[in-house]
């Protein structure tokens, strides 16, 4: 009897024994499964994270700073982020689905503010152009919405060459854009959305052209060229700067206009222009504004002196809107429901602006176009404070009253035109 109950002490206690091991490693088991998840969740939520600070970088930047620094060519640019705007809103309001939600990621859902034009001084117009085998295919509903809330012309063309879209920008333009679209280039398409803005507006105080002389500017590779530079003292109102050991920004107003006020900034880094760019967003733009001081703040007011510049871009905005995340509106099937059922996609989208800059005042215009097609494709002498502009820079040209923002760019050097 003894033996018997020690051995079945023993298979008692190995029993015990194992049901507390099974016991302990089901509780390991379940701890690191809590642990890993708890791991993974706080991955995932860093990952969130993440994605999120960089959707809000993305809108902190604000878009209109965005194509600075996509470009990365070091060279003379201009584009109008509010030309960009209206076509893409256009766009978007024919879209649906992800197609619409990739394009409001990026430009968001406000209205846009409406320009009055003023005769050869400020232009924006919109249109769109359909092929006219198309016509039948274009929802109504569409296109009076283009009209309701765009005053886009709806036009119609055999689309045999580019030569009455051309002549529609360069009317819209001033004159300025001119051979927008290659004619070998628009027989697929069937439908274009385009906007065009332009303004050609004199300085509130100007410069006296004979106070315009050959100085250094200097490039980021060290050298330096002469250029021709246009000075003024002055103690104006209409004038301010900021200066600092990092950054040198200059602020003029341009003649008012009916009910329109336009300033424009020039902001010179002290270091490299493209390393300065990277991080410029519109909360620098508030920043560098909020610290401007008027010319009649300094005692013998202050000398500018700023280069002369003229040029022309092209913007590779297609390419550029795709890295901002606008994929689906360029494939086979993105959902533009809202302008013709059936396959319809955006082939091309193009923007061409130019700028020039002078004693008088400025002078610039910009064109978005977005190309629409269906599956059948296949292809100092006083105590003046001198601020000299005598490096890169980039430039804004905004609406004082509303910040809209018409053109955003860069010199790098001002002799290249």
């Amino acid at each position: 009897m003894n033996v018997d109950n020690s051995k079945e002490n023993k298979i008692k206690i190995k029993l015990t024994t194992a049901i507390v091991f099974i016991i302990i490693v089901t509780l390991c088991c379940g701890m690191i499964a809590v642990i890993s998840n708890k791991n993974n969740y706080k991955k995932d939520e860093k990952n969130v994270q993440i994605e999120n600070k960089k959707m809000k970088e993305v809108k902190s930047n604000d878009f209109s700073f965005e194509f600075l620094k996509m470009e990365e060519k070091k060279e003379n640019m201009i584009y109008s982020p509010l030309s960009i705007k209206y076509a893409l809103s256009m766009l978007k309001d024919g879209a649906n689905g992800d197609t619409k939600k990739q394009i409001e990621k990026i430009i968001g859902n406000d209205s846009l503010k409406k320009y009055d034009n003023i005769k050869d001084t400020l232009s924006l117009a919109n249109a769109m152009y359909i092929k006219d085998s198309y016509s039948k295919d274009i929802k109504n509903e569409y296109k009076k919405l283009l009209q309701k809330n765009y005053n886009a012309e709806i036009q119609f063309d055999t689309f045999d060459n580019a030569k009455n879209i051309n002549q529609w920008i360069e009317n819209k333009s001033f004159g300025q854009i001119k051979n927008m679209l290659d004619d070998n280039k628009i027989k697929d398409i069937k439908v274009f959305l385009i906007n065009t803005l332009a303004m050609n507006m004199e300085w509130k105080e100007q410069f006296d052209g004979n106070n315009t002389y050959s100085r250094d500017f200097y490039l980021d590779d060290g050298s330096n060229i002469n250029t021709e530079t246009m000075e003024k003292e002055t103690t104006s109102n209409d004038t301010s700067y900021y200066q600092n050991e990092n950054v040198t920004a200059v602020s003029m107003n341009l003649k008012q206009y009916n009910n329109e006020q336009f300033d424009f900034i020039a902001i010179m880094p002290t270091n490299n222009l493209s390393k300065y760019i990277e991080n410029f967003d519109v909360d620098t733009l508030k920043e560098i504004s909020n610290k401007l001081k008027t010319a009649s703040s300094e005692e013998n007011g202050i000398k500018i002196c700023i280069p002369k510049f003229s040029f022309d871009y092209n913007l590779n905005l297609k390419k550029n809107l795709q890295h901002l995340g606008v994929t689906n509106a360029f494939e086979n099937d993105a959902d533009f429901s809202n302008i013709i059922d059936g396959e319809f996609f955006v082939d091309e989208v193009l923007h061409k602006a130019n700028i020039s800059f002078s004693e008088i005042g400025i002078k610039a215009a910009a064109s978005t176009v977005v190309e629409m097609t269906d599956g059948a494709k296949t292809y100092n002498k006083t105590k003046l404070k001198e601020i000299k502009i005598d490096r890169p820079f980039m430039y804004i040209i905004k609406d004082k009253i509303t910040e809209e923002i018409w053109f955003v760019g860069l010199v790098y050097n001002p002799v290249n035109t």
